[in-house]
């Protein structure tokens, strides 16, 4: 199988829902539970699935189901997901629950979740964030 790190899409949150192009197949498309004016789209990709969220015609939520084959694999691939979304700012973690970890970015535009038990790693803004809970 090898290492899914290099071949997951990289994708810009705040981009027009029309300009999202995914390389993976669209399974779903349904509401988003806690944002009525949100949908979620589910994409079948290499190495598991990728959910976007649009809101307000933007991308505001990526997330990635994509569990990693080892510990190190896990690591690579968040290192990366990490430095795109962080654009050059870093990311402070804010909380552990014993399920995983809640960061923000130093500017505090946007959050990110890894569920070290799921392995699942998630990126999105903090505007929509707020809505969502």
């Amino acid at each position: 199988m090898g290492c899914l790190t290099d071949d997951l899409p990289l994708l810009e949150l705040l981009c027009g829902a029309d300009e999202v192009r995914v390389p993976g197949e669209l399974e779903s498309s349904l509401p988003h539970e806690n944002a009525p004016d949100a949908v979620v789209d589910a994409y079948a990709i290499d190495g598991g699935r990728l959910l976007l969220t649009l809101w307000r015609g933007r991308l505001h939520e990526v997330i990635y189901q994509t569990p990693a084959e080892s510990a190190e694999d896990a690591a690579r691939r968040n290192d990366r997901l990490f430095a795109h979304y962080g654009r050059g700012d870093g990311w402070t973690e804010i909380l552990d629950n014993g399920f995983g970890k809640t960061y923000r970015r130093a500017d505090q535009q946007q959050y990110a979740l890894w569920s070290y038990t799921m392995d699942i790693t998630t990126f999105g803004t903090m505007d929509f964030h707020q809505v969502k809970w």
